[in-house]
């Protein structure tokens, strides 16, 4: 299932910016990040507010030398569905009329055959269609150099998406985070740790507890004192319910109005896993189902 995924690659988004124009910059090379003057986190509500909210992912505003700034919403799309595909126009004209500044769309999507199905844009009309930025796996590098990356938050991204190395490949693989994942807070470092040791398999997931049972980097200790504290099943409880919200957004998000601030914000603040298992259910097999007394 996508939740942990999901959740990880927008939190290196929104955490660190400049990773919208490395996104970018995988589509078409045009090395934005290198050029880059400055990079916001913007509010991800778009649009005036009302009973229903569009909230994108991770909007992000770029700033070039001797270019207009422009915003980049970003979003993680795990599946096609037509409703999604219909809705994206509306995020792109709300930031443009929030910001009144260019807007751009990036799409990050967990396999190449998705991403292909968007990169031809969205067919608004003759000669009207609004172009894509779409990654798969396939865009993305192998962690075997620091060097091609250029923030932690690039790194992260690259790890959740990017194909899953072997052999020696994974060893640097995991020298490439560490190195990343060391430059930054420890405590920040340890929350992207406990989210890739979720989703990361084989070698690398294997390599990577292995790296965090080490003393050398202050962030390897703010991760085994949190295990220590909080105790192993604790955190996977605490995992489980980040992962269940995600998926009752997700189906909130797959209706033809999308889920009321209301309604995301009683998802968000739940802490019963019994009970978002049991909205998971009802809106798997009711879309439509009335959930939530408002």
């Amino acid at each position: 299932m996508p939740g942990d995924a999901h959740e990880i690659i927008v939190k290196a988004i929104q955490d660190e910016p400049l990773t919208a124009a490395w996104l970018m910059d995988l589509v078409d090379m045009d090395r934005r990040a290198e050029v880059c003057a400055g990079a916001e986190t913007r509010a991800n509500a778009v649009g005036s507010p009302g009973l229903t909210e569009r909230r994108a992912d991770a909007v992000v505003k770029l700033s070039f030398p001797g270019e207009e700034d422009r915003i980049v919403i970003c979003k993680v799309q795990n599946d096609w569905k037509d409703e999604k595909y219909y809705r994206l126009p509306g995020y792109m004209a709300r930031a443009f009329e929030d910001h009144r500044l260019p807007v751009e769309l990036v799409l990050i999507c967990p396999t190449d055959s998705l991403a292909r199905r968007y990169w031809e844009g969205i067919y608004l009309g003759p000669e009207n269609s609004i172009s894509v930025h779409s990654l798969g796996p396939s865009h993305f590098p192998q962690l075997i150099n620091s060097s091609d990356l250029p923030t932690a938050g690039a790194a992260v991204v690259s790890a959740v998406i990017g194909r899953r190395p072997k052999g020696r490949k994974a060893e640097l693989f995991i020298s490439t985070l560490d190195h990343w994942l060391g430059k930054i807070d420890p405590g920040r470092a340890a929350d992207y740790t406990m989210y890739l040791l979720t989703v990361l398999t084989g070698e690398p997931a294997e390599l990577l507890e292995a790296l965090m049972q080490t003393k050398s980097r202050p962030y390897h200790s703010e991760y085994s004192d949190r295990l220590r504290s909080e105790g192993r099943e604790e955190g996977r409880e605490e995992g489980a319910v980040h992962h269940a919200r995600n998926i009752v957004i997700m189906l909130l998000e797959n209706r033809h109005e999308g889920p009321t601030r209301r309604q995301r914000e009683r998802v968000e603040t739940c802490t019963d896993l019994g009970r978002l298992d049991a909205w998971i259910k009802a809106l798997s097999t009711d879309p439509e189902a009335d959930l939530f007394d408002e």
